[in-house]
């Protein structure tokens, strides 16, 4: 996901349903880690990158 200032949020989400139905399509094994890579990718646009993460254990 491009986290890019210059990138809008219309930009970001426009395939956002596409890339949903593509991470449901995959086995279960593999959704739960795909969904926590589009959550982060989204958090990161809506917080412009300045807010520092806490570290996941």
């Amino acid at each position: 996901m491009n986290q890019h200032p210059e990138t809008s949020t219309d930009d970001v989400t426009q395939d956002l349903p596409s890339r949903l139905a593509a991470i449901e399509d995959r086995p279960l094994e593999e959704r739960a880690a795909l969904y926590v890579r589009e959550h982060d990718g989204l958090q990161g646009h809506l917080e412009g990158g300045d807010v520092p993460r806490a570290s996941r254990s």
